[in-house]
């Protein structure tokens, strides 16, 4: 009895942390649609601890043999989710805010545009998210479901480590405001990487579902 309570726990932790990732990543997206800045740094925010969350859920998901690769995809997303939530932080509060008065110069180091300190910081980042679930990938085994989940988790680390980790050091035309061919170069590549993750996550949703209806 207690066994079936553990796992109805899971599972419901699982589908709604994977399904609050699936609803960040979309509106991530959507503001770059549109584009609203703070629409895109809120919704990054928040994406950051419920991706811990959904990583928590699959270490407790997989088998006994394979936790080792959800462990390391835990401590992999924790990197991910202090590097990243801090830089969005500051933009909702320091930069939006300046309660301080700081001249522009001062602020520049941590404007979140192509060649500042903050958004490399930021890039590296999301090359640990990216690793996670590309160690992560290995938990998954079995039906249609859990093979898709399998190689859309090992493709996001392969396909987007590098191109991430060496965007940052690639001289891209960008102007003070932060616009140009380097700004719309990283505006695409994230719609194209938020489509692909919502995708993903969104069959991890679908994968608790299941697990929780089949108890």
């Amino acid at each position: 009895m207690k066994q079936q309570s553990t796992k109805r726990a899971i599972n419901q932790f699982g589908f709604w942390s994977a399904a609050l990732v699936t609803i960040e990543t979309i509106l991530f997206f959507i503001s770059l649609a549109l584009p609203n800045k703070s629409l895109m740094f809120a919704s990054s925010f928040l994406l950051a601890p419920t991706f811990v969350a959904m990583m928590v859920s699959i270490h407790y998901y997989a088998a006994e043999e394979k936790r080792i690769w959800s462990h390391l995809g835990i401590s992999l997303a924790t990197i991910y989710a202090v590097m990243c939530a801090l830089s969005y932080y500051i933009q909702l509060t320091v930069i939006q805010n300046n309660n301080l008065q700081m001249t522009e110069e001062v602020l520049q180091p941590f404007v979140f545009i192509p060649g500042t300190p903050l958004f490399a910081q930021d890039m590296l980042g999301y090359v640990f998210m990216c690793a996670a679930t590309l160690a992560a990938g290995f938990v998954f085994s079995g039906g249609k479901l859990e093979s898709w989940i399998k190689w859309l988790f090992i493709m996001n680390g392969v396909l987007f480590i590098i191109p991430t980790l060496i965007v940052p050091a690639i001289p891209l035309p960008v102007n003070e405001a932060g616009t140009g061919v380097g700004d719309k170069v990283g505006v695409y590549a994230n719609m194209v990487w938020s489509a692909y993750f919502a995708v993903t996550t969104g069959l991890v949703t679908l994968l608790f579902k299941r697990m929780g209806e089949a108890r």
